[in-house]
C-alpha cells in the first residue's frame, strides 16, 4: 500500500452533510411527551439514527439561539392539557415545521449548537480536545504564550482559535488556530509538515501572510497577526466585531451594507488576483467566502490557505453536490467567487444553489449570471483568468510593491496534485450519490400523488354510486 493510499483511505467525519429529519411520533413518558425524531446524514442512505427531544430541549435551543437575534417560531408553551393526544399532534407538526427551519439554513444547521441538538453522540463536548494538541505546542514553541480561548469565532466545528503573543514582540497581538485533519486529508503527515512549514515563506500582495504553521497526524496549526478592525469581508459588510461568536455576527446582523462600485471592483480583483496565484503555483484553495478574506489596509487577501492542506470541506459544499458541472478545484474557487460577488453587491449572503434574478447594474449582472445561474451551472462556468479579462475586473489597476513567490519541490506538487484528484473523485461520488437520492425522491412523490389521486377517484365513484336510488344499483347489479 502506498503512503497515499494508506492516508487516503480512512475518512473523517464530514461536517457540512446535510442533515435531514422527521418527528416520526411521540411517546408519554412519567408525566410528559418525548417526540421521537428520525435524523439521516445526505446523502449516504444508511447514514440515520434516531434521538428523542421533550419540548423543554426545544425551549432550551431556541432561547440560546435567541440570544444570538433568531428568532424562529416555535410553538407556544402550554401548561395544562400538554398530553392531550390532539394537541400533542399540532405540537409535533409546529415542531417538524422548526426544525425545518432550522436546517434550511446553511449557515445554522452546519452550526455545533444544531449539530449536538440532532446528534448528539457524534458532536460531544469531547471536541475541546484541541485544546491539548495546542499546549503540547505551547511547550514545544516556548516564544509562544497562551492568551485566551477565541470560542466559535468561526463555523468550522473542529477548528478552534486562540489569541497568543511572541515573546520578542510581545504588543504584536497574534491569532493561532489549530484544525483537525478533514475527510479529504490524503497527504501523508510528513508531506502535511514540509507544505505547511513553506507556507510562512509565501509572499503576495493579496494573500494573508502566515508567521508560523506546522502539520501532524492530527491536524494543523498556523498563528497569523491579529487584525480586528475592520477584520474580515463579512466583518465590512455586517459591521460587525470579529471577536463576537460567528451565529451573532453574521447569522441575522442588525445591518446589511452593500458595497460601492469602486470597492467591489477593487476587491473582486485582487481576490481573483491572489487566486490565480495560488493555481498557478499549484496549491490548491477552494474556501472562498467572505470570512476567508481579511481586509488589511485597503487591501482585500485571501486567508486559509492550509484548509485544503487539511482536507477540510468547503463551506458551500452541500450546494457545490447538488451541481454537476462544479467538480474541480478550479470551478469550485469561481463559484465561491460568484457567492461572495453577490455578498459585496447586496449585503448578504445567497442562501440557494442558484439564482437567476440579479438586480444590480448590467456589468455585475452579466458577471453574477455566468456563475450562478442554473444555465451557468449546469452547462459550465468561466475560469479566474476570464472573469480577469472582464472590464469590471481588467479597469482596476494593479501595483505589486514586492515580489510575488512561493516555491513547492516537485515531489510536494506531486502529493498536493494527487490530493487534489482525491479530493475531486470523492466530490463526484458524492454528486452520484445526491443525484441517485433526488431520482429517488421524485419518483416516490410521483407514486405518491398518483395513490393519492387513485384513492381520491375510487372514494369519489364509491360515494356518487351509494348516492343513488336504489332501484338503480340494482338494475347494474342485474
Amino acid at each position: 500500500m502506498s503512503s497515499f493510499e494508506k492516508y487516503h483511505s480512512t475518512h473523517a467525519l464530514d461536517d457540512t452533510q446535510p442533515l435531514v429529519c422527521a418527528i416520526e411520533g411521540s411517546q408519554n413518558m412519567q408525566g410528559h411527551t418525548e417526540y421521537i425524531i428520525k435524523v439521516h446524514r445526505r446523502p449516504a442512505p444508511e447514514l440515520s439514527w434516531h434521538v428523542t427531544r421533550r419540548y423543554s430541549d426545544f425551549a432550551i435551543l431556541n432561547a440560546t439561539l435567541q440570544g444570538c437575534g433568531i428568532d424562529l417560531a416555535l410553538p407556544p408553551k402550554k401548561v395544562f392539557g400538554n398530553l392531550d393526544r390532539e394537541f400533542v399532534a399540532e405540537r409535533q407538526q409546529g415542531l417538524q415545521s422548526y426544525l425545518n427551519a432550522l436546517l434550511g439554513s446553511l449557515m445554522l444547521s452546519s452550526s455545533l449548537l444544531v449539530r449536538q441538538f440532532l446528534d448528539p453522540e457524534t458532536y460531544s463536548t469531547s471536541l475541546l480536545q484541541d485544546m491539548a494538541h495546542v499546549s503540547m505546542f505551547l511547550r514545544s514553541e516556548p516564544k509562544w504564550e497562551m492568551q485566551e480561548a477565541q470560542p466559535d469565532i468561526g463555523w468550522r466545528i473542529r477548528k478552534q482559535y486562540f489569541l497568543v503573543k511572541h515573546l520578542e514582540r510581545p504588543k504584536v497581538r497574534y491569532l493561532l488556530s489549530r484544525a483537525s485533519l478533514g475527510p479529504d486529508h490524503c497527504l501523508s503527515p510528513k508531506d502535511l509538515d514540509a507544505v505547511m512549514r513553506l507556507l510562512p515563506s509565501m509572499q503576495h500582495p493579496y494573500i494573508y501572510p502566515v508567521e508560523f504553521s506546522m502539520g501532524n497526524e492530527h491536524g494543523g496549526l498556523v498563528i497569523r497577526t491579529y487584525v480586528s478592525d475592520p477584520g474580515t469581508l463579512r466583518d465590512r459588510i455586517c459591521k460587525a466585531r470579529p471577536r463576537r461568536t460567528y451565529l451573532k455576527k453574521y447569522l441575522k446582523p442588525k445591518v446589511h451594507n452593500t458595497l460601492p462600485l469602486n470597492e467591489v471592483k477593487l476587491a473582486g480583483r485582487q481576490i481573483l488576483e491572489g487566486l490565480k496565484f495560488l493555481q498557478e503555483k499549484g496549491l490548491p484553495y477552494g474556501h472562498l467566502h467572505a470570512s476567508n478574506v481579511i481586509v488589511d489596509n485597503g487591501c482585500y487577501r485571501l486567508t486559509d490557505v492550509e484548509n485544503h492542506l487539511l482536507g477540510l470541506p468547503c463551506y458551500y459544499r452541500p450546494y457545490i453536490t447538488q451541481l454537476r458541472k462544479v467538480s474541480t478545484v478550479e470551478a469550485i474557487d469561481v463559484y465561491c467567487f460568484g457567492h461572495l460577488l453577490y455578498e459585496m453587491v447586496f449585503g448578504y449572503s445567497l442562501n440557494s444553489t442558484t439564482c437567476d434574478n440579479f438586480p444590480c447594474s448590467p456589468q455585475i449582472q452579466a458577471i453574477l449570471a455566468s456563475i450562478l445561474s442554473s444555465e451557468a451551472c449546469r452547462t459550465g462556468l468561466p475560469s479566474v483568468s476570464s472573469l480577469l479579462s472582464q472590464p469590471l475586473f481588467s479597469d482596476v489597476p494593479i501595483n505589486y510593491t514586492e515580489k510575488a513567490q512561493f516555491k513547492l519541490s516537485s515531489r510536494l506538487k506531486e502529493a498536493l496534485q494527487a490530493a487534489k484528484e482525491a479530493m475531486e473523485s470523492r466530490l463526484k461520488e458524492e454528486k452520484k450519490l445526491v443525484y441517485a437520492l433526488l431520482v429517488y425522491s421524485s419518483i416516490k412523490h410521483h407514486l405518491a400523488s398518483k395513490t393519492d389521486l387513485f384513492l381520491t377517484i375510487r372514494c369519489r365513484s364509491r360515494s356518487a354510486y351509494l348516492k343513488q336510488p336504489p332501484s338503480t344499483c340494482l338494475k347494474r347489479r342485474q
